[in-house]
């Protein structure tokens, strides 16, 4: 980076700061100083002042997001500067963190693993490229991890966690509250409804307690189909139906066994957010319906034992998620079998994934006063994914055999397709399982020297088996010209084993002042390629790819300032990312995964909050970031080379956030709050480099959002816009290579949404 470039993020960060504290000042009205936030992202007995944590944690209260009516992971990550989401359709997202990205999202990929894991509570619910969008958790609050956790949470984590904490049962009070918000969505959008509840039920007191939370919402579409003739013609694609409910139980056992039980169910039923920047915005145009089913179903046991020096934690989780995504992909279709000649084949393009995974968690934690404080466990999975690909296209069969002088070509009898008029079939089915010790301590020194080290052991194995067929997945010896009919048949499996220490000293100057220095080891399981067929690629792909790793290197300060009015942290970070694994998507739509290059991550984050007076607050928070390539990263094929200094595709340079509130009482306890936000993130690409072809520019956005609210006894009544400027439009882009497609393919951001929340407590 330049030195221009440096002080003008120097200056744009100093100017801005974060939000966690903000929203806790929030939370306390009627005193002028900042509240304590405390979190349990250390995995230890109990939870920890966040500002006493040698991390960069941001905090969001779940008030922060509903009172703008939002919830999901694209939301949070607004009011989070370190991290960014690109949304494709519900449950379809990528989250990135500190630019440790190198591809954007492939719905068929099956092998893409996280970077940045989800927990609900200590269950994992991470899937690359398709993290569940849950609005019914009824959220104490969300734990936003920055940077590496290999340490405590595993391969899944090595550029950060996400972890959303439940509210669990109280034992000995009934309440519950109710929820409804209506709104109505600008351009090609309409009306917004949805219904929250949630009933607390001490089943016998002081023992056993149950909390029921159940969401229901229609969210109007605002992607319009131009296509003239189709049965969907001028009418959105993108509605979003969602049913949720969550069963949480508490059982205080004896004094010193607490046991938790919960499951969560969930349906969506939507579209895709896709429009093409070549026609008018916010429009596409699909020969069919594009539609997305998405049901999971999540369970979990945790147990919770106090043996006097110790306490021993258990957590088993079970994950089963179905998902159907069906675009409309006439043009590949028309492009890639008839030349891009007229008509257009009607192509629906399906992927379905049958998801299940079972993990299970043991962690012994430290308990006293004492100078050494130390957390140790074990951690299993085991997991499977089927993912089943087909391209049912009307009439191909017909068009193909009179094209190509086939007379009789069934898709199905020549290509062993799944059914007629069905030119890809496929199927990509992973067994996966690992293994893990992790241990970690802390020792304090002359009572304000932290020292903390710590290290997990793992072994994961991945086995994988596909078969493709149809006349496009029967390409191993063959052309779409010359066809054979013999499937692509692929079995390998691979294996991963290491090691991640970590390694951290705190200083504590007094108890407001805190500095600390970090070192971590992050890593990623290796996996398995499909087959990429030479004939037609003109690229031999390797069977597997290896682990990648990366060291994070971070200093960092916490203060509390002005009497408790103010807290201001500062994080700094280096991050070495080496035997990366690059993705090589080729003209010919195939693609595969090899290891290649180092890639560097610098940043800088700030946070601060201010609690003006006893009714006023801000928060202010920032984050820059520069990843790029240390060195040119040759993969074998010239046009696929990542140049040196290359910027790391998807990862913003600059994110900021700016949190306000004011909040007066009138007549009597009765309150009145007025409530803003914005977030910026610059601009990012979606690739390293327009020499390696599938370059496009995803726009930087500006996001406002506003409420006012006025409470009454038991009732809460609250106005609120969001994206009210209309500045967020694009979340991703899918550059085109096809030339009879009109332009890229753009996924658009909800437009401005004005609405009235209504709840009710009891």
């Amino acid at each position: 980076m330049g030195k221009q470039g440096q002080v003008c993020g120097a200056l744009a960060l100093w100017s801005v700061g974060a939000l966690a504290a903000a929203q806790a000042a929030e939370a306390e009205v009627g005193t002028e100083k900042i509240d304590r936030v405390v979190v349990t992202a250390t995995r230890s007995a109990g939870a920890v002042d966040v500002q006493q944590v040698p991390a960069a944690i941001t905090v969001l209260k779940p008030d922060s997001l509903a009172r703008y009516g939002q919830g999901n992971l694209g939301d949070i990550a607004n009011l989070v500067p370190a991290m960014s989401v690109q949304q494709q359709a519900p449950g379809v997202n990528n989250i990135t963190m500190r630019g440790l990205v190198v591809r954007g999202i492939v719905p068929s990929e099956v092998q893409d693993a996280s970077l940045v894991a989800v927990y609900i509570d200590d269950m994992p619910v991470t899937l690359k490229s398709s993290n569940p969008d849950l609005k019914v958790l009824d959220l104490e609050r969300v734990e936003v991890l920055q940077g590496p956790q290999g340490t405590l949470f595993g391969a899944g984590a090595m550029a950060g966690a996400v972890r959303q904490i439940t509210q669990k049962p109280e034992l000995g009070d009934l309440f519950g509250t109710l929820e409804a918000v209506g709104s109505n969505t600008s351009g090609f959008g309409g009306a917004n409804r949805n219904l929250r509840g949630m009933v607390n039920l001490p089943l016998k007191a002081d023992v056993l307690g149950l909390r029921l939370t159940a969401y229901t919402g229609n969210d109007s579409g605002y992607i319009r189909n131009q296509l003239v003739g189709s049965s969907t013609f001028g009418k959105t694609t993108n509605d979003v139906s969602t049913n949720q409910g969550r069963a949480a139980l508490r059982l205080r056992a004896s004094p010193d066994l607490l046991i938790d039980a919960s499951v969560t169910a969930s349906n969506i039923k939507g579209g895709v957010n896709d429009a093409y920047a070549g026609l008018a915005p916010f429009t596409t145009i699909a020969l069919l319906p594009q539609t997305s089913n998405d049901q999971l179903q999540l369970y979990n046991l945790g147990v919770s034992y106090d043996l006097g020096n110790a306490q021993l934690v258990s957590s088993t989780s079970y994950l089963h998620r179905d998902t159907l995504y069906v675009t409309s992909a006439q043009y590949p279709a028309t492009a890639f079998i008839f030349g891009g000649k007229a008509p257009l084949m009607q192509a629906a393009y399906t992927i379905g994934n049958a998801v299940t995974d079972f993990a299970q968690e043991f962690r012994l934690n430290s308990k006293g006063s004492g100078p050494l404080k130390w957390t140790a466990g074990a951690f299993f999975e085991t997991g499977k994914r089927d993912t089943r690909q087909d391209e049912p296209t009307t009439g191909f069969d017909e068009r193909f055999a009179a094209t190509h002088n086939f007379p009789g070509y069934n898709s199905q009898a020549n290509d062993l397709a799944f059914n007629p008029n069905d030119f890809f079939s496929g199927t990509q089915n992973t067994r996966s399982r690992q293994l893990a010790l992790f241990t970690e301590a802390t020792y304090t020194v002359w009572d304000k020297l932290d020292l903390t080290a710590g290290l997990r052991l793992f072994k994961g194995t991945q086995d994988f088996d596909l078969r493709f067929t149809g006349l496009f997945g029967n390409l191993v010896g063959a052309t779409p010209s010359a066809p054979v009919g013999q499937p692509e048949l692929s079995n390998s499996s691979a294996t991963s084993q290491g090691a991640n220490p970590r390694f951290a000293a705190a200083y504590h100057v007094d108890a407001d002042h805190m500095l600390y220095a970090s070192v971590g080891k992050g890593f990623r399981y290796g996996g398995n390629n499909q087959p990429v067929p030479f004939n037609f690629c003109g690229v031999n792909a390797p069977a597997t790819f290896a682990p990648d790793s990366l060291w994070n290197y971070e200093v960092g300060s916490k203060n509390t300032l002005l009497d408790q009015r103010m807290t201001f942290n500062a994080s700094a970070y280096v991050i070495e990312w080496k035997d990366v694994q690059v993705f090589n998507k080729l003209p010919c739509t195939y693609y595969f995964t090899q290891n290649a290059g180092k890639l560097r991550s610098e940043g800088l984050e700030l946070e601060t909050a201010f609690k003006l007076t006893r009714h006023a607050s801000l928060g202010l928070s920032a984050a820059y970031n520069h990843a790029y390539a240390t060195r040119t990263v040759v993969t074998g094929i010239a046009a696929q080379n990542i140049p040196e200094g290359s910027r790391a595709p998807y990862a913003p340079r600059l994110s900021a956030t700016a949190t306000a509130s004011y909040t007066v009482p009138v007549r009597g306890n009765d309150e009145v709050g007025v409530a803003a936000s914005y977030a910026y993130h610059s601009d990012a690409y979606t690739n390293f480099a327009a020499a390696q072809g599938s370059y496009a520019q995803i726009p930087s956005s500006n996001t406002v959002n506003a409420t006012a609210t006025y409470k009454t006894g038991a009732y809460e009544f609250g106005l609120f816009g969001t994206n009210l400027t209309n500045g967020a439009k694009i979340s991703d882009v899918t550059p085109n290579t096809i030339a009879i497609q009109p332009g890229d393919t753009l996924f658009m951001v909800r437009p401005r949404t004005l609405g009235l929340r209504v709840k009710a407590r009891f």
